[in-house]
């Protein structure tokens, strides 16, 4: 845990440092994702919650940490999950956490590289956003978000590369 809580101290002090414009623009010259003009530029506040909620995940999901993982995604996610879970496996334990500590397997680069967000843009529209970022070796990622509550959670269970 004490892990988590550095790397997302880490992520939240880097957020947008690697783009001098700032916002979705310090992106353009890596993609032409048409994610850089979906909705509107989120607020410094509104980054900063989806980066930490997005380094949550990761660290989580890093750790093996499956509750914590699960606590993170959005409830269609979470759907889906129950639903396969159900449908297509033989699990007895159907749950989020029981299903992602059976078939989720990340090598050592696969959790090193995703533990790795420098946010530059949080893109908002009403309950949905996408959080671009620079990950492991300069890529641009994108993570899917939905608003539930006053609450940023993840809408996949991996990130897209833009580039």
């Amino acid at each position: 845990m004490l892990v988590s809580a550095a790397l997302a101290a880490a992520v939240l002090g880097a957020c947008g440092s690697s783009g001098s414009d700032g916002g979705s623009d310090q992106f353009r010259d890596q993609t032409k994702s048409a994610l850089l003009d979906f909705g509107e530029e989120g607020s410094k506040s509104a980054l900063e919650e989806g980066a930490e909620v997005v380094q949550g995940f990761f660290a989580a999901r890093a750790e093996g940490d499956w509750a914590g993982t699960c606590a993170q995604l959005s409830r269609s996610v979470l759907d889906k999950i129950k639903h396969l879970a159900t449908t297509a496996t033989g699990l007895v334990d159907t749950s989020c956490p029981s299903f992602l500590g059976a078939f989720m397997r990340l090598s050592a680069e696969e959790r090193k590289e995703s533990t790795i967000v420098d946010a530059g843009s949080l893109r908002e529209q009403g309950p949905r956003a996408f959080l671009i970022y620079y990950g492991g070796s300069e890529a641009v990622y994108t993570m899917p978000l939905n608003r539930e509550g006053s609450e940023w959670k993840i809408a996949s269970l991996s990130p897209k590369q833009l580039n």
